[in-house]
């Protein structure tokens, strides 16, 4: 059981890279960390008994696993399935509302969340994907997986700032993390920031990343210099 939540939690990394890869062009107004906690205000309350709970820590407990099977069966595949068949209103936010008000950081639902509010999914009964974003990582500050689904959701709406310093703070709590610093180097390059870009990139790329866009991004600038693993700073 716990290598299907690792599975799971394969899946949620490759959808949000593929939504980062295809980002589209809205603006956005919310201007950092602390301005979305002042506009979100309080986080829904947890389970009556339970209280709210960490995703990380669900899967070693029987009892806590049991209620990831039943989110899993009736809300988190309920949900997949109406965003899957373009029901963006109603199968979707209700039950990822049920499941990240006891689980805030629940990395499945988060995933979900980033993928329906691309997919244009709205709902006025609920709070913004922001929000959500931002219970968890108050919840759960040193989770770098929600860092990392708030950069590429930031991203997407545009919110540039917003989505560097949300992958930042992911590299800060997971330093080797290639995905994020793939996605930074991205970022910096479309910015005009070369180096910045660069050294993300040779980062990603010591650490094993696969797509070579980035690297072709830097070359098609002359902006690209190899280097090896010892020299990116990952082995320190």
């Amino acid at each position: 059981m716990r290598n299907k939540f690792r599975n799971r939690f394969a899946w949620c990394v490759v959808t949000a890279i593929g939504l980062f890869l295809a980002a589209p062009s809205h603006g956005g107004t919310h201007g950092s960390v602390d301005n979305l906690l002042l506009s979100c205000g309080q986080a829904p309350a947890g389970h009556p008994t339970k209280g709210r709970r960490d995703f990380r820590l669900m899967s070693t407990d029987p009892k806590d696993l049991r209620d990831l099977r039943y989110h899993e069966y009736f809300h988190i595949e309920p949900a997949r399935k109406a965003l899957s068949a373009g029901n963006l209103k109603w199968g979707v936010m209700n039950n990822l509302h049920f499941v990240l008000q006891k689980i805030p950081n629940d990395h499945r639902a988060l995933a979900l969340l980033v993928q329906w509010d691309k997919a244009g999914g709205r709902d006025a009964d609920y709070a913004s994907p922001a929000c959500y974003l931002t219970w968890a990582q108050q919840f759960a500050p040193d989770d770098a997986a929600v860092w990392v689904f708030g950069g590429y959701h930031f991203y997407q709406k545009k919110e540039i700032e917003l989505a560097r310093t949300w992958w930042e703070q992911a590299l800060v709590l997971e330093p080797a993390n290639a995905d994020v610093h793939y996605n930074l180097g991205l970022l910096l390059f479309e910015q005009s920031d070369y180096s910045g870009s660069r050294t993300h990139a040779q980062a990603a790329y010591a650490a094993g990343y696969p797509l070579p866009g980035l690297r072709e991004k830097l070359q098609g600038v002359g902006e690209w210099k190899s280097v090896s693993p010892e020299r990116s700073g990952l082995n320190q």
